[in-house]
């Protein structure tokens, strides 16, 4: 089996999380080895670190060929893991995903969703000697009548992949931050805006990771990505509740997520007490420009929303 390395990186990070971390360990040894094993299938056996086990049978063949654990206990451990934050998981769905310290970035889901499809495709295509797929390893002459031995090694231009290499390890690592980041401040407002207890409903909401990465990729902003989530949510929530038949885990607001993501439609922000006093000072200030235009004054200036937000502003 090949292992990237992306999955290398994981595969260590969830080695010290096995070690340092505090909840894991008060788990008692059965179910920290077959937390470790469940990691380790996700890592080394999925794209962007969900498994779908919603076919029947599915988990318990995982239990017995992959986790070497009780069939029957499985859904008893996966609960525990996902109330202690060490996994996601999604009773309804059937869905099992790393906990947010072991996500993949979305660089790295994007590179191994290419791999599957054969790389990134040339961006010319070959010509010459070379075009020929028999010939593809050939020695070709040297550019300038230098041979190998007598090329000055100091004077050979970089050339720069080792720099390109590491830009992309960085930017690679801002954005699992930034999906950090943002998963941590929403994942809990989301859980909440959908209705759900604390006390009385299990606190798994991985899958708004998800929403947040998809929300990126289509090029929203942060704050755009957060209040569309936030507002869909909510709204959907209460649509379900009147009908008399609330949501029950948080995969029930995926579909509609993502067709707000894709729609392009973001709400506003919320005004400030400020902002909103601005806009019934300049509607008063419009009604008396209006009246006082009836009664035939002349040389009156319109009032401008703008200028009354300009004075909130400043």
């Amino acid at each position: 089996m090949t292992v990237s390395a992306t999955q290398r990186t994981q595969l260590a990070d969830a080695f010290l999380m096995q070690r340092d971390n505090l909840t894991l360990q008060a788990l008692g040894a059965v179910m920290v080895q077959v937390w470790a094993q469940l990691v380790m299938h996700l890592i080394t056996n999925t794209t962007d670190g969900v498994l779908n086990v919603s076919f029947p049978g599915t988990l318990a063949a995982l239990a017995r060929t992959r986790l070497f654990c009780d069939e029957n206990l499985i859904e008893t451990y996966l609960k525990t893991y996902a109330e202690t934050q060490l996994i996601t998981w999604d009773a309804k769905a059937g869905l099992i995903g790393l906990p947010a310290d072991l996500q993949p970035s979305r660089r790295a889901i994007a590179s191994r969703e290419n791999g599957k499809k054969g790389g990134r495709p040339r961006k010319t295509p070959k010509s010459g000697v070379v075009a020929d797929q028999r010939q593809g390893n050939i020695v070709l002459p040297i550019s300038g009548g230098k041979d190998v031995a007598r090329e000055n090694l100091d004077q050979t231009p970089l050339t720069g992949t080792r720099d390109k290499l590491s830009l992309a390890s960085k930017s690679s690592s801002e954005d699992k931050l930034k999906l950090d980041a943002m998963f941590k401040r929403i994942g809990q407002k989301a859980f909440e805006a959908a209705g759900f207890d604390h006390a009385k409903d299990v606190p798994n909401w991985g899958v708004v990771r998800v929403w947040i990465a998809s929300a990126l990729a289509k090029g929203l902003t942060e704050a755009q990505g957060e209040r569309l989530i936030l507002s869909v949510v909510k709204d959907v929530a209460d649509r379900q509740r009147g009908k008399g038949n609330p949501a029950t885990h948080m995969g029930y607001f995926s579909k509609a997520i993502e067709a707000a993501i894709a729609s392009g439609i973001i709400p506003e922000a919320p005004k400030s007490a400020n902002e909103r006093k601005a806009e019934r000072d300049f509607e008063a200030a419009l009604q008396d420009y209006r009246q006082r235009m009836a009664y035939g004054e002349t040389g009156l200036r319109r009032p401008e929303l703008s200028e009354f937000m300009a004075q909130v502003a400043a």
